[in-house]
């Protein structure tokens, strides 16, 4: 059987933005933006200053494979290597 659908309704002030500013600080690069994100730490796992390190990292390494996975499909040359002087 298959469940209904439900629309969930959300205020505007209820928006969540994160984002990176480029090198000068005038617009950003990348942002993540939505309601009901839920952003949620095991810290369970994580007891020092090296494990949020470590977690953090990772994250990145996430964010990374996915901008580039962007960036290829957008701009497949980037991958060809230069051309030798």
């Amino acid at each position: 059987m298959e469940e209904e659908e439900k629309t969930v309704s959300f205020k505007p002030s209820e928006k969540m933005v994160y984002g990176v500013l480029n090198y000068d600080g005038n617009e950003l690069m990348a942002t993540i933006t939505g309601y009901d994100l839920s952003i949620s730490f095991n810290m369970r796992l994580i007891n020092s200053l090296a494990d949020a390190e470590n977690c953090a990292d990772a994250l990145a390494n996430v964010f990374y494979e996915t901008l580039l996975e962007e960036l290829i499909q957008k701009n497949p040359a980037i991958l060809k290597p230069c051309a030798s002087p």
